[in-house]
C-alpha cells in the first residue's frame, strides 16, 4: 500500500499508469478498494488453479483448508475488479501453465468461469518453465501452449494471450 502511494506521489502524472502484480491470495476488496484509492491504476491477479488440490501443488500449500481460503479470494478479487472496476482499473489476469501442475481440462473450467466474469478480460497463461523454482519440470512446448490458447479463445474468452519461449500467441492466432 505504501509503495503504491508513494509511487503516486512520485508520479502525479493523472496519465501515469501503476500495475500491481499479485498472486491474489490476500488481495480481499477491502485491499483492492485501497490500492485503487492509493493510485492503482493495473493490475495482474494470478489465479493458480480451479481446483484446491492444483493451487496446492502450485503454490506448495499443505494446508487443504488454506489452499481452499487462498483461492477463493484469488477468484473473488478477481470477480470484485471487473465488477466494481472495470472501466477505471486494467485487470489482466495471469494463469501459470504446465501440464505436470494444471490439466488442459483444469484450463478449460477456468476460461469458463472467466468468461461468465467477463468475455473480455484479458488473459495470459504464462508457461510454467523449470526456472520458476521447480526444476522437475519440462517447459511447455510451443504448440502445447497453442492449444491452451485454443481451449481458452473457444470458451468464448476475447483476449487471451499466451507466452512462449518464440514470443506470444494472441490475442488472436
Amino acid at each position: 500500500m505504501e509503495y503504491v502511494t508513494e509511487l503516486k506521489r512520485l508520479n502525479p502524472d493523472p496519465n501515469a499508469r501503476i500495475h500491481v502484480d499479485t498472486n491474489t491470495t490476500i488481495l480481499t476488496r477491502d485491499y483492492i478498494d485501497q490500492l485503487v484509492e492509493a493510485g492503482m491504476s493495473d493490475i495482474g491477479p494470478d489465479l493458480k488453479g480451479y481446483y484446491p488440490e492444483t493451487f496446492m501443488q502450485i503454490t506448495a500449500i499443505e494446508n487443504k483448508a488454506m489452499a481452499e481460503r487462498y483461492l477463493n479470494t484469488a477468484w473473488d478479487a478477481v470477480q470484485y475488479l471487473i465488477e466494481r472496476y472495470k472501466d477505471s482499473v486494467f485487470t489482466g489476469v495471469g494463469i501459470p501453465y504446465n501440464k505436470e501442475l494444471i490439466p488442459p481440462q483444469e484450463i478449460e473450467l477456468i476460461g469458463e468461469r472467466l468468461y461468465e466474469i467477463d468475455p473480455e478480460i484479458q488473459v495470459c497463461v504464462l508457461d510454467y518453465r523449470p526456472e520458476f523454482k521447480r526444476l522437475d519440470l519440462v517447459k511447455p512446448h510451443y504448440y502445447e501452449m497453442v492449444k491452451i490458447h485454443k481451449i481458452l479463445t473457444i470458451k468464448g474468452l476475447e483476449n487471451v494471450i499466451c507466452q512462449t519461449e518464440y514470443g506470444h500467441i494472441g490475442p488472436e492466432i
